[in-house]
């Protein structure tokens, strides 16, 4: 089995909510999306290549095991020492409206944030 059999099957409902209040946000310039990046096997549900930014919509239903959350973490640990900044958001779906308008504004501070 390569590891594109193991990738990410489809988008999330909460992927495409998030996708298209960004887009509202003006904050899908630049962004790709379901970027694979060949560390660990890995695609970003959204990813700012430019600001080498990448962005994880985590559900709880997957993301919540110990074995998940020991992937996710060292994940994180390959991309940020390739000069990535990652942003996981922990959710439970269906998100409500409250919930995708907190997931935006996190996820435009965490784009338009400069790094030092």
């Amino acid at each position: 089995m390569s590891y594109k059999d193991r990738m990410h099957p489809q988008v999330s409902k909460a992927e495409i909510e998030v996708f298209k209040a960004l887009s509202v946000n003006g904050l899908t310039g630049g962004m790709v999306t379901q970027k694979p990046i060949v560390l660990k096997s890995t695609i970003p549900d959204f990813c700012w290549l430019n600001k080498r930014k990448a962005v994880y919509l985590d559900g709880k239903q997957v993301h919540s095991n110990d074995k998940q959350r020991e992937r996710d973490e060292e994940v994180i640990e390959l991309m940020e020492a390739k000069g990535w900044k990652v942003m996981r958001i922990e959710y439970e779906a269906p998100l409500s409206k409250k919930d995708l308008k907190e997931t935006v504004e996190k996820i435009k501070k965490f784009v338009n944030s400069t790094d030092e």
